[in-house]
């Protein structure tokens, strides 16, 4: 009889790295005025929310009060630690389906890092004045020289212009301005 020789093959499913999103918010220019004060001048209070899709946490830096031409100076920096599926290109985020759940499932989404620009108000509900979604393994490619960066260097699909996208996973490190946006829908 002829011996067989197999080895045993690992097939447990791939664990996730555990990363770090280090995100920072130096200044932020041309907000919407979206309130008018005492002396009868458009300003507003920005500040700027941001967060991963899929996370709970959000976390926001602190209020630039009294902005008079749309810019706010912030100096503030968020850690978003997750877990990552290079494989899949996925973030895994494990949590019980309801409350009385004994166990934790896996759930896997893009991982995509999303800053929000609100106005802040003491009386009422702040007022929303811009976004910016940014997919990690898919963004535009950083800008050389930030100052210069504006909206032409997104992409845009109705014009159809290309522009060079790159994952954050293979570059390591990106310095650039991301861009906010408030798409406005206006009555015909």
């Amino acid at each position: 009889m002829a011996k067989l020789n197999w080895h045993p093959i690992n097939i447990t499913p791939r664990a996730p790295q555990d990363l770090q999103l280090r995100v920072i918010v130096y200044n932020v220019q041309d907000v919407v005025l979206s309130d008018t004060s005492f002396t009868g001048e458009k300003m507003s209070d920005i500040y700027v929310k941001g967060w991963l899709k899929g996370q709970d946490k959000k976390q926001k830096t602190d209020v630039h009060y009294r902005s008079l031409n749309g810019e706010g100076n912030f100096n503030w920096r968020y850690i978003f630690p997750f877990k990552y599926l290079p494989a899949e290109e996925v973030m895994v985020i494990k949590k019980k389906e309801h409350f009385f759940s004994l166990d934790k499932h896996e759930e896997k989404y893009p991982v995509t890092f999303v800053a929000q620009i609100w106005d802040n108000d003491i009386f009422t509900p702040d007022d929303f004045l811009g976004l910016l979604e940014l997919n990690l393994n898919f963004m535009p490619k950083a800008n050389k020289f930030p100052k210069s960066v504006s909206l032409d260097d997104l992409p845009d699909n109705e014009k159809g212009k290309p522009v060079p996208m790159v994952s954050l996973f293979d570059q390591k490190n990106v310095k650039d301005g991301g861009q906010c946006t408030r798409k406005e829908t206006r009555p015909a």
